[in-house]
């Protein structure tokens, strides 16, 4: 039960929260500031973010718990966030992908192209961090990492449906800018 009230506390700051960023993820001033300086995932945003390592803005990170949902070896994080939406908890949107569900939106918060060309891409997208690195013998997580409240979660190498949910994990739908070339 505490485990319940918990969880409707911490969604309803990051819906205050969420409310904040996406003003400032969404305007038309390019990522710049009034001097025309290139602002950062960290600035221009309400400080009820949580800021973790390299300058990323967390929007949601949650502990999978029986509580949400009975977790089998079968259970995804998409389940699990399934479970949360369900609840009230989390609104996502997205769409499936070569490497399982691709999270396009978080809390009204939406990816956004900032440049494409035919061998190149940067934008601002919405990444999976989460301490499972391997599990029987599949990796989940690259060595990229960040620190949210002293644990370290991994970049996932799949989309939400292909990453188990394991309890007592931590999971993480992180905005940043993404950059590619080819």
């Amino acid at each position: 039960m505490i485990k319940k009230i918990l969880a409707i506390i911490a969604a309803a700051c990051v819906t205050l929260s969420v409310c904040a960023f996406a003003a400032c993820a969404t305007s038309d001033n390019g990522g710049k500031d009034q001097s025309g300086n290139q602002q950062s995932s960290t600035e221009g945003g309400n400080d009820q973010n949580a800021e973790i390592e390299n300058g990323h803005k967390i929007v949601y990170a949650f502990t999978a718990d029986k509580d949400v949902l009975e977790i089998s070896d079968d259970t995804s994080m998409y389940d699990y966030m399934c479970a949360l939406k369900d609840d009230g908890f989390l609104s996502f949107e997205g769409s499936d992908g070569d490497y399982g569900f691709y999270v396009t939106s978080v809390m009204g918060v939406t990816s956004k192209v900032v440049s494409s060309t035919a061998n190149s891409y940067s934008g601002w997208d919405w990444a999976v961090y989460t301490t499972v690195t391997e599990l029987d013998g599949v990796i989940y997580s690259g060595d990229e990492s960040t620190t949210i409240d002293g644990i370290t979660l991994y970049k996932a190498s799949y989309g939400v449906s292909g990453v188990p949910c394991i309890e007592g994990e931590s999971y993480a739908l992180v905005y940043e800018l993404s950059t590619m070339t080819w």
